[in-house]
Parts: C-alpha cells; sequence; structure tokens
C-alpha cells in the first residue's frame, strides 16, 4: 500500500476553538469548515490535520469516550526558539523547554486546546561524538 496523502485528525468538544490554535500558531489554513468536521493545512502540503466533534456518528464510540490524548504530532519548523517565545506570549503553556539533543533536534513539547501533544522540532546538526558512537565507519 502506498498512501496518497497523510492526515491526522483530533476528536474535541471544540473544534473551532481547536482549529484557531493550528491556524494562529503554526499558520495553518482552514480548507474545509463543516462546523462539526474541519480540516486545515498549510501551503500545497500533503497532509492536513482534521478536527472532528467528539460525539458525532462517523467517529467511533470507543474514541469519544477518550477524554486524554497519547497521540504526538511533530512539527518540523525553521527556529524552535521563536516558536516557543510566540507561544508563550500569546500565553500557551510550554510542556518542556527548548532544549537541544545530540541526535540533531532543537524541540520542546507543547499541547493543543484538547490536549495532543505537539513536539516542535528545528533540526540542527548532530554531536559528532554521537554520530560516531551509532554510525561507525564502514
Amino acid at each position: 500500500m502506498q498512501p496518497a496523502a497523510f492526515g491526522a485528525t483530533v476528536v474535541t468538544d471544540r473544534p473551532a476553538d481547536v482549529a484557531a490554535f493550528y491556524q494562529q500558531h503554526f499558520d495553518l489554513q482552514l480548507t474545509l469548515d463543516l462546523g462539526w468536521f474541519l480540516t486545515l493545512r498549510r501551503g500545497e502540503a500533503d497532509w492536513e490535520i482534521a478536527i472532528c466533534q467528539r460525539g458525532h456518528e462517523t467517529v467511533p464510540a470507543a474514541v469519544n469516550q477518550l477524554t486524554e490524548s497519547t497521540n504526538v504530532f511533530g512539527f518540523v519548523v525553521e527556529d524552535a526558539d521563536k516558536v516557543a517565545q510566540s507561544l508563550i506570549e500569546a500565553g500557551v503553556t510550554l510542556e518542556s523547554e527548548v532544549v537541544t539533543e545530540v541526535f540533531g533536534q532543537r524541540h520542546f513539547f507543547v499541547r493543543d486546546p484538547e490536549g495532543t501533544w505537539l513536539d516542535v522540532i528545528q533540526l540542527v546538526a548532530p554531536d559528532p561524538d554521537w554520530l560516531a558512537a551509532n554510525f561507525p565507519a564502514t
């Protein structure tokens, strides 16, 4: 199987609030708004985020009963520090500090209004010692 595109769905009691969060902080554009179901995407990206009203008949009953998200969506950005600062200035609480990982990421975690975890990632050069230890020359 080769999917033509990818999408993730947030199930929520507050579709408009969740959509506004992604529009404001991640520059996603609303591409469909049925009230109970919204989709957002950035430019011509071949992925999207859907937001669906909890309790809607199209959502499996088991999903509708869940109230705590264990999903983590990753967003690759140009400047993690800049995004973090913008979120803080808008009154959004970060779930972690911005840190640089030896494997080549500068990132932090935040949650959307429904509680979905977001890993905001800036790609950086990996630590040379880490590279040598994990990818020895062949």
